[in-house]
């Protein structure tokens, strides 16, 4: 079966040049990726040119009884970009709303003992923030409505030092060792609510994952990502599973993919995610070494594309329910039918 182990600690991500790869279960004072020696074809350029080429991304992606919600905030250097799309899953209603940013609190911030990610505009007030010391972790949101969408405010907030609560970081060449990906991943219980129009709601509990990502991009690339969470078999599980085309050469031995169990982490292989009937119908998620195989079934979709000069993307989120089985690194077989979950797909153009 596959297996692959993860070390302790590391105290910088590159040093003198090169990345110290591997799966880590202990986070570094920063999410830094810079000073990598030649990143593009050996060619030395100047570093203000490389560190351009680096982008940032927080995802923050929450399960409440009644809502699923995902997070997104995009840094461009330029310009930032905050999303936040919402589902009810008892209508199957959508909410999406979006925001650009042009100040200095766009930016997905380094630091990784405490730090905040947040858009500030009046109508669209948007905030992750986290302090690893206590395992703390928060999204707070006020969106004001529209014509055509409500109101909303609501809040996610991680119990302090709760028992599941993970970090981990993948250090993956991207494609090749001359650049690297730095993927710091963290799941957790969480507890919060959702108002809509102002109408009270219950405080209740579910589960949330945060990831934030550092990468030497491309001029062209593509993301797929597929991120699950719910109770199966009385037990917390999540799981979060990517590919694109900036994955390693490698790739069963450096990649981003884990499944935590009650906060028990297993790295998984590499996978195929492939949607043969069209994005709108069924995606199939497998690997070559038994422990993946999985069905999506989109629910609702959102499509957004973004064009600033030379800048484009274009960016598909959709909600659904997984059906299949994991299996975890003791060999636990994990079958189960309508977990939540998202897939997004995006592909960009520098």
């Amino acid at each position: 079966m596959y297996t692959r182990t993860s070390d302790q600690k590391i105290k910088t991500i590159v040093n003198n040049g090169k990345a110290n790869f591997g799966t880590y279960n202990e986070i570094p004072q920063k999410l830094d990726i810079r000073a990598m020696r030649s990143p593009y074809a050996g060619v030395p350029l100047p570093s203000f040119i490389s560190k351009i080429r680096i982008k940032s991304r927080l995802n923050y992606i929450f399960d409440l009884k009644d809502f699923m919600g995902f997070t997104e905030f995009y840094d461009f250097k330029a310009f930032g970009l905050a999303e936040i799309l919402l589902w009810n899953k008892n209508t199957g209603i959508k909410y999406a709303y979006h925001a650009f940013m042009a100040n200095p609190h766009r930016f997905v911030p380094t630091a990784t003992a405490k730090g905040r990610c947040a858009c500030y505009k009046h109508t669209r007030r948007i905030k992750v923030s986290w302090g690893r010391e206590h395992r703390h972790t928060a999204l707070s949101f006020s969106l004001k409505g529209d014509r055509v969408r409500p109101a909303i405010e609501g809040f996610c907030i991680s119990a302090i030092n709760e028992k599941i609560h993970t970090d981990t970081l993948f250090v993956n060449p991207c494609p090749t060792s001359s650049r690297c990906s730095a993927s710091w991943i963290s799941t957790m219980s969480v507890k919060g609510k959702i108002e809509v129009n102002h109408e009270a709601a219950e405080q209740t509990s579910g589960l949330a994952a945060m990831i934030v990502n550092r990468a030497y991009y491309k001029f062209r690339s593509r993301i797929n990502f597929c991120l699950g969470m719910g109770k199966v078999k009385d037990k917390d599980i999540i799981f979060h599973i990517k590919t694109s085309t900036m994955d390693a050469v490698n790739s069963d031995d450096y990649n981003d993919n884990l499944l935590s169990v009650d906060g028990e982490v297993t790295c998984l292989p590499s996978v195929y995610i492939t949607h043969p009937f069209g994005s709108s119908k069924k995606w199939i998620i497998q690997d070559t070494e038994g422990m993946i195989d999985l069905t999506f079934e989109p629910q609702s979709i959102d499509d957004r594309t973004l064009n600033v000069i030379a800048l484009r993307r274009v960016s598909k989120s959709l909600y659904g329910k997984f059906e299949g089985t994991l299996l975890t690194g003791k060999g636990e077989k994990l079958s189960f039918k309508n977990l939540s979950g998202i897939i997004n797909s995006s592909s960009l153009r520098l």
